[in-house]
């Protein structure tokens, strides 16, 4: 139903209490229909805008490809809201960086393996020598490992951070001297 009168888009923009570049878009979106003079016929408009914000209103979705406003704005309140609580529990010692994870558990492990390939095979091996019983052998090499994965449990994870950020464990740095 063609009245033949279309409408230029600031007649258009005020009518419907928005933008220019708003209604650009919604005619971009196939919400109103633009002449192909690239004006507006104001009954198409005004039934496609009233389509649209129905639609809204029960919550249904906007046209394949639309950019629903209001739902982008939440989207990036939404997301402002979480960093700025990841930034308030980073600063309270309560969220660490996936980064740091990484980092102290490597400093960790190297702590561990050096303890293990230090010094306790040769601890181990003067314990066991001569000994013939295979039991005790177990015992002593078991009894071994417990202490260091005890002194690896108890260590100052703050500290192993700190030297791998200074240059590596303190085995480390006793290795390259």
């Amino acid at each position: 139903m063609s009245t033949g009168i279309a409408y230029p888009v600031g007649t258009i923009a005020k009518l419907f209490n928005l933008t220019e570049r708003r209604v650009q878009q919604l005619s971009k979106e196939g919400v109103i229909p633009k002449t192909a003079q690239g004006r507006y016929e104001l009954v198409p408009a005004v039934q496609g805008y009233v389509r649209y914000l129905q639609e809204r209103a029960l919550g249904q979705q906007p046209a394949e490809g639309a950019i629903d406003y209001h739902a982008e704005k939440a989207r990036k309140t939404r997301a402002e809201a979480d960093l700025a609580e990841m930034d308030a529990a980073l600063r309270r010692g309560e969220l660490i960086e996936a980064a740091m994870v990484g980092s102290s558990w490597q400093a960790v492990m190297r702590e561990i393996q050096s303890k293990l390939l230090g010094q306790t095979p040769a601890r181990i091996a003067s314990l066991v020598i001569g000994e013939r019983a295979e039991g005790t052998i177990k015992k002593v090499i078991r009894a071994e490992l417990v202490a260091v994965l005890e002194a690896a449990s108890a260590a100052d994870v703050d500290a192993l951070v700190q030297g791998a950020r200074d240059g590596g464990s303190e085995a480390d740095r006793a290795r390259r001297a």
